[in-house]
């Protein structure tokens, strides 16, 4: 399922990026992992997604936590810092 989103996702930036004569690699997509656990922030990394975004410290610490052992996911605060 997220895998799906997130190739929709991708999908949606290429094109945008064509339209943009822009290459789809100069776009970063930033999952905002905001209210979702850990697991989902670990399918996204399967996906492929290596930017992750939190607006909360108190809830990213732990999901930075128990995703250490993942190669290098990027961590974003985003937004309202909260």
């Amino acid at each position: 399922m997220i895998a799906d989103r997130v190739a929709a996702v991708r999908e949606r930036i290429a094109r945008a990026a064509e339209r943009a004569a822009r290459p789809p690699g100069d776009v970063t997509l930033v999952a905002i992992s905001k209210t979702h656990p850990a697991e989902a922030v670990r399918a996204a990394f399967a996906a492929g997604v290596r930017d992750f975004g939190e607006n909360r410290v108190q809830e990213a610490e732990p999901k930075i936590a128990s995703t250490s052992d993942l190669d290098a996911p990027c961590w974003h605060l985003v937004g309202h810092l909260q």
